[in-house]
């Protein structure tokens, strides 16, 4: 019986401290909040697995949310591909900002602390509603909190998240990843260090990336081959035949196929708290080219990064589906109305669309296209195309193309690669969002606007104290401060408190590191004023928190400049 106790209470305490999101002003379900390292300075240094979040609830308190650092570093493209500068197509010194890795040759970040390029990233359905005025949580480095205020541009709403440093005692949060990477290379899936030849392709793989919404399998770098939908009661089928890249519809002498044949490695594949990141690189005669993928648990972004010589053939980028895609109905801002997939042809008006989507009993999957470019008078159009048997050429997959369909660049296009002196810069971005059937036109429309317009994030420092003061806290009264700054010696440390109750006084350092309890036990009412020796502290930054059974804590922070 004490036994069945004891885990009941460590349940409920599991339940306190981490709960499921909850539905919030901001109602953007599948959107992520990505923040740098340069907009987060009080945290810079910390190591990343040390950063934790939480979120206030009115009638629970903290609650403790995912949130993950995505490390990212300038790369020398010849350490990804792991070859010399003379026996390769790129100079060393070509450098790219990308996610590091340790277990591809992309290597680890040099900087293990949170550093200005670092990103991180929590969902925006994990903001509260409530801000917090009083206290921290237990576990976090007193006066290292950071607000962060998310507001939704397309309705005005508000959430707060707050970020701390860990003082070691709170682990890796009780959440499983929310996607899962099976990284697998074939036939025997060695690491790839040992096994990937970044100099010529094929690499073959059996990749799965999935999660409780949706999967998606490659079978190398640029070959996404399935995609099967299992949110909201879709069927589960595999819809894609081939996520497809195309000088043109009549032509295989540049394609997924030969992306994947020619030289490129890998340059992410990882996984997280909050996301699951597969980048690689090389095609073809664009061995600089590299797109990454970003997949949340109903939301994957998938950014291509162009870097090409000038061509006259225009490029396609486009979704085949698969036979088992049939009945579906396709749609994009340009014909919300919308076709049957079924194999035959149809006309649909061609253009610059905003987004397009597929939505059956098979699941939805809403896409938004977005153009960074500064080529003058850039544009595009679609591509749509169902016949079985296709009239153009396959280059992989099956013969035939069920509403094959997304961006097409007719014109010639300027050069894009540095490597070749003047150019300019292109990428595109895919958002796709997953969903059950029975969707509409009006879910596309919101889905591109999201994507358009992501969540806003603002930091600033968390000063719980000057907050319940200036909102008039029930118990003001109860404060801390360290007199005589800087400190030099013993410093004293001025005490008021509201009530009679269990006290402790502990000193932590800027790591979070504590340096010593000053006294613990039970305190009168009222003033009082306790030594604080720093005999074994070096000069630095300190902070003195202060904990009163039934009232919270207090912090106090001090500059020791000598003992």
């Amino acid at each position: 019986m004490l036994r069945n106790a004891s885990t009941a209470v460590l349940a409920l305490a599991a339940l306190v401290s981490w709960a499921p999101a909850l539905a919030n002003q901001l109602n953007r379900p599948r959107d992520p909040v990505v923040m740098t390292g340069s907009q987060l300075p009080s945290l810079e240094g910390a190591r990343p697995d040390a950063i934790v979040a939480f979120r206030r609830e009115a009638e629970v308190g903290w609650v403790r949310i995912p949130v993950q650092v995505g490390e990212r570093a300038n790369v020398d493209f010849t350490i990804i591909y792991h070859v010399t500068f003379y026996d390769f197509l790129i100079p060393s010194g070509f450098k790219v900002l990308t996610y590091t890795d340790p277990s591809t040759w992309t290597g680890a970040d040099p900087n293990p602390g949170f550093d200005p390029d670092d990103e991180l990233v929590f969902m925006a359905r994990e903001a509260g509603d409530q801000r917090a005025t009083t206290g921290q949580p237990p576990g976090t480095v007193p006066g290292s909190g950071v607000e962060i205020e998310v507001a939704n541009p397309l309705n005005g709403g508000v959430g707060y998240v707050y970020l701390f440093r860990s003082d070691g005692s709170l682990g890796p949060g009780p959440w499983p990843d929310p996607v899962k990477n099976g990284f697998y290379l074939l036939p025997i899936g060695q690491p790839y260090k040992k096994q990937y030849n970044t100099r010529e392709g094929t690499n073959p793989e059996n990749t799965v990336i999935s999660s409780a919404n949706y999967s998606v399998h490659f079978r190398d770098r640029w070959r996404c081959d399935e995609t099967s939908i299992t949110e909201g009661g879709a069927s589960g089928a595999d819809i894609i035949d081939s996520r497809r890249v195309r000088y043109n519809p009549t032509t295989c002498v540049r394609s997924e196929r030969t992306f994947s044949a020619g030289e490129g490695a890998m340059m992410v594949t990882k996984q997280g708290p909050v996301r699951a990141i597969r980048g690689y690189v090389g095609a073809n005669s664009g061995p600089t080219t590299y797109r990454t993928h970003k997949f949340y648990d109903s939301r994957e972004d998938v950014v291509t990064t162009l870097r090409v010589h000038p061509t006259t053939a225009g490029i396609m980028d486009f979704f085949d589906y698969s036979p088992a895609a049939a009945g579906m109905i396709y749609r994009n801002d340009l014909n919300p109305a919308g076709v049957v997939i079924d194999g035959s042809t149809d006309r649909i008006t061609p253009g610059q669309m905003q987004w397009e989507m597929v939505t059956g009993p098979q699941g939805t999957m809403a896409m938004a296209h977005i153009v960074h470019t500064d080529i003058p008078g850039f544009k595009y159009t679609t591509y749509y195309q169902d016949a079985a048997p296709a009239p153009n050429a396959q280059c992989s997959g099956d013969s035939a193309e069920y509403g094959a369909s997304g961006v097409r660049i007719a014109d010639p296009m300027p050069n894009t690669d540095p490597l070749l002196g003047a150019h300019h810069d292109f990428e595109h971005t895919r958002v796709i969002a997953y969903a059950g059937p029975g969707k509409d036109a009006s879910f596309a429309r919101q889905c591109a606007a999201e994507a358009r317009q992501p969540p806003t994030a603002t930091a600033r420092p968390y000063a719980p104290l000057a907050r319940a003061l200036s909102a008039g806290a029930s118990s003001p009264e109860f404060r801390v401060v360290v007199g005589r700054q800087p400190v030099r010696g013993t410093a004293s440390v001025s005490l008021s408190l509201p009530a009679e109750g269990d006290f402790s006084l502990e000193v932590f350092d800027v790591a979070g590191r504590s340096r010593g309890t000053v006294v613990r036990g039970r305190l009168g009412a009222g003033q009082h004023e306790i030594p604080l020796s720093t005999v074994d502290l070096d000069a630095g930054i300190y902070f003195a928190r202060a904990r009163l059974g039934g009232h919270g804590e207090r912090v106090a922070r001090f500059l020791l400049i000598m003992r």
